[in-house]
């Protein structure tokens, strides 16, 4: 049973800017307090909704960044370049961890940047739908790698196995040739372009060719991944997401990728965007909490409303919160706070001292104290894989054995 929560003096963040400074929850959002609610002040905190992270590779955050030459025409280079590397040092020992270590360590990652709910490209694994998984994955999706790596029939056949109100993920136009550009025609003529494909990169996708399906019936569109940092590094150019914004139908948001080819975590993406241009910060809030859960057909997060997922993360604050500043100056160590289905999982100490009922152990993340709820410390502790940045101060095995 989750302990009922009344969250009060914070500012707590809207869509549309009204302001509030109470925020209820049990394991969902309220409307009212339950009677037996724990108050925790929160004075001088803002508080968010968790982040959606539209993209990521959970199994391949504990790869280095990776690649072998400076800059790639396409992505697909870069692919046989790993593909043909897989079987050398590092890539052959870290291959050998066992898939719930290596995703773990995918949802870990983006548990500590407050991004709670999280679209992982590529297969169902069950060990990600666990209860104690650290974050949310969706599960209503479907999927391709690319144009490149796998066959016409085996793309075509995924595409029309897949709901059309689920998204369908496909790396596509990730690059800057003329086998980039020509991409998104393919898939128009495979018959898969349409209003749930969701293109992650588009980087190779040309202005006069900017284009995302949209059901006016169903008042649902395709959408546009943009990970600015892996392409970047791999290509020296990103996607031209200001023409994308032009259409005006289905929607642009923004994945984290994983560190193979990443930056870090979302909140490094959203420093990346920023610095190709300041414009950027307009377009953050909706990013997260607009486009993001309405191109993967989710409801129940990125708003503080009634009955939606408990998932919130808090900021100290000082900035302007509707224009989205904190996120594009912000790293994981400053989250003052990151709760997940109403508990809270790592925060300042003084903060989780707020929530008596957390065992916590303390910890230094990325040199900056933190407390971290003893259930999660105990999965920290279990993962062969260790957290960059991350380390725990106590051994919550040795606190609680029971003789």
């Amino acid at each position: 049973m989750v302990q009922p929560l009344h969250i009060t003096n914070a500012n707590i963040w809207t869509h549309d800017n009204t302001e509030q400074h109470d925020l209820f929850c049990t394991d969902v959002i309220l409307d009212a307090p339950e009677p037996d609610s724990l108050v925790v002040d929160l004075d001088g905190l803002t508080v968010y909704p968790g982040l959606i992270n539209a993209h990521d590779h959970l199994e391949l955050n504990h790869y280095p960044r990776t690649k072998f030459r400076e800059v790639y025409n396409n992505a697909h280079e870069w692919g046989e370049d790993v593909n043909a590397r897989l079987d050398t040092e590092p890539y052959k020992s870290l291959r050998q961890y066992p898939i719930w270590d290596r995703l773990f360590i995918g949802g870990l990652k983006n548990l500590l940047c407050g991004a709670t709910t999280v679209a992982h490209h590529g297969p169902k694994y069950r060990e990600m739908y666990r209860p104690d998984f650290p974050v949310r994955v969706i599960k209503d999706y479907g999927w391709s790698h690319s144009l490149h790596f796998d066959s016409e029939e085996d793309i075509v056949k995924s595409y029309r196995s897949t709901p059309k109100d689920h998204p369908w993920f496909i790396h596509l136009a990730e690059g800057t040739d003329d086998v980039a550009k020509e991409e998104q025609e393919k898939l128009r003529q495979l018959g898969c372009y349409e209003y749930n494909t969701i293109i992650v990169h588009g980087v190779g996708v040309e202005a006069e060719d900017v284009y995302l399906p949209y059901s006016m019936e169903k008042q649902v569109g395709g959408g546009l991944v943009w990970c600015p940092s892996t392409n970047l590094y791999l290509l020296d150019e990103t996607a031209m997401v200001d023409h994308w914004d032009v259409v005006n139908v289905g929607f642009v948001g923004m994945g984290s990728d994983s560190r193979l080819t990443a930056d870090g975590d979302l909140l490094d993406e959203f420093a990346c965007a920023y610095k190709i241009d300041h414009w950027v910060y307009d377009w953050l809030i909706d990013m997260i909490y607009g486009w993001n859960p309405m191109m993967l057909r989710l409801n129940d997060v990125g708003y503080f409303k009634y009955l939606n997922r408990a998932d919130w993360i808090a900021f100290r604050d000082k900035l302007v919160p509707e224009k989205g500043e904190t996120f594009q100056h912000s790293l994981r160590a400053m989250l003052k706070l990151v709760v997940k289905g109403g508990i809270p999982q790592i925060g300042d100490p003084e903060i989780m001292e707020k929530f008596p009922h957390i065992e916590t152990v303390s910890a230094l993340l990325d040199g900056v104290p933190k407390s971290i709820n003893i259930r999660l410390a105990r999965q920290i502790q279990k993962c062969k894989l260790k957290e960059p940045g991350l380390d725990l101060l106590e051994t919550p095995a040795k606190r609680f054995w029971i003789f």
